[in-house]
């Protein structure tokens, strides 16, 4: 794939030439990205090539650097996939072929005489040779049946359009504003969008989400928040997962208390979340609080995507 240039009067491109730029951006950042998971193999590679001379702390820390790796990628296709998602909506849909032009009336029916001619005299005695010969008696001819043109109307062909993707994802946000979110207990829900049918999320039960243990998903969150109360020390976001270890574990996110004391705080986490369990049976997913202190929730946000 060669490397993408603008033209040298950027003001006078077209509509159409910024849209194809646009593709071209974002499909050299999707290889770029291959490159940094090739990169990425290539060194966990030679790690486990090399397993009898390093020790287990080095593999450790090796498994946590591509699992990190990983994840960054991740989020960066999520963003390209939006992306590409906006660019495609202005992109212009070839026009339809134009309908071939075909008779709207069918051909006339053959015409016959109402009443047969009458049937010509002949003469009691033969007509001398110097007299005509008698005329021929009429006898009418059926014309051929007429030949009609293709059935009326003519199929056309089907519009074109752009196949819905197959992925589920689902598209959570927070309960209401400025909810006050208990040690201990799961951050209560309400869905804004959902597609596919592996992500499912019931109102009877908000805190909970259903996924396939079959699957791999993506899981990021936003959380804007604040402490009700003063008071120091750390804690924890935990991804907690029903049945225990139906996917891999997943690192919790850590927050300061004594930072959210002073103000709200936006909280960012994204996490990959590979299958682990050999169970046929759905597993569900909440968000759960850690901490010595109750938070403020002024805004939340949650999107599952489906791998």
């Amino acid at each position: 794939m060669s490397m993408p240039s603008f033209p040298k009067n950027g003001a006078d491109m077209t509509r159409e030439e910024a849209l194809t730029m646009i593709i071209a951006c974002i499909a050299m950042e999707e290889l770029a990205l291959s490159h940094i998971l090739n990169a990425g193999g290539e060194h966990l590679q030679f790690i486990l090539g090399t397993l009898p001379g390093t020790s287990s702390q080095d593999v450790l820390a090796a498994h946590k650097s591509i699992t990190a790796l990983i994840e960054a990628v991740t989020h960066n296709q999520m963003l390209l996939k939006n992306k590409l998602d906006h660019v495609l909506e202005f992109v212009p849909r070839p026009s339809e072929p134009s309908q071939p032009a075909f008779p709207v009336q069918p051909p006339s029916q053959p015409s016959f005489p109402s009443q047969p001619p009458s049937q010509p005299s002949f003469p009691s005695q033969p007509p001398s040779p110097s007299a005509p010969y008698p005329p021929a008696p009429y006898v009418p001819v059926c014309p051929p049946p007429p030949q009609y043109p293709a059935p009326w109307p003519p199929s056309r062909p089907a519009p074109y359009r752009v196949l819905p993707c197959k992925k589920s994802v689902l598209q959570l946000t927070g309960q209401r504003e400025k909810m006050l979110w208990e040690p201990d207990s799961r951050l209560p829900w309400r869905q804004r969008s959902r597609s596919g049918r592996d992500i499912c999320w019931d109102g009877h039960a908000p805190e909970q989400i259903q996924l396939n243990p079959w699957k791999t998903y993506v899981v990021q969150y936003t959380l804007n928040v604040c402490a009700t109360s003063r008071v120091e020390g750390t804690g924890k976001i935990l991804l907690c997962q029903s049945p225990c270890g139906a996917f891999a574990d997943t690192p919790p996110l850590c927050l300061s208390l004594e930072c959210l004391t002073r103000g709200p705080q936006t909280l960012q986490h994204v996490s990959v979340l590979h299958p682990r369990s050999s169970s046929g049976c759905a597993a569900e997913l909440s968000l759960m609080l850690n901490a010595k202190t109750p938070l403020c929730v002024e805004r939340a946000v949650m999107d599952i995507v489906e791998l």
